[in-house]
């Protein structure tokens, strides 16, 4: 079974870097759409970046970028840009 995190846990833990979600794009960043929600984050921010600013581990989620899901050996190479959408899925075991 598959669980979304919701928006407060997308929300940057207390010593965490920040991740915006100002409206307006400065110079150097981008806006992006993290499950729904706006963001703004650096240009080329890499996705593993992102995941642990978010309070995600890289390996335990499943991201879906501009509607394609993305193994774990491609999502190191990923570095967003403005106007990427994202769906973050984190895996739950149980029945």
């Amino acid at each position: 079974m598959a669980d979304r995190p919701n928006r407060a846990e997308l929300d940057p833990s207390p010593g965490a870097a920040a991740v915006s979600t100002a409206p307006a794009g400065g110079p150097g960043g981008a806006r992006i759409v993290v499950n729904g929600q706006p963001r703004e984050v650096p240009a080329g921010l890499a996705l593993p970046d992102l995941l642990v600013q978010l309070g995600l581990r890289p390996g335990s989620v499943v991201v879906e970028l501009r509607g394609t899901a993305l193994t774990p050996s491609e999502m190191p190479s990923v570095h967003l840009a403005d106007g990427d959408t994202l769906e973050i899925v984190r895996a739950v075991a149980g029945g």
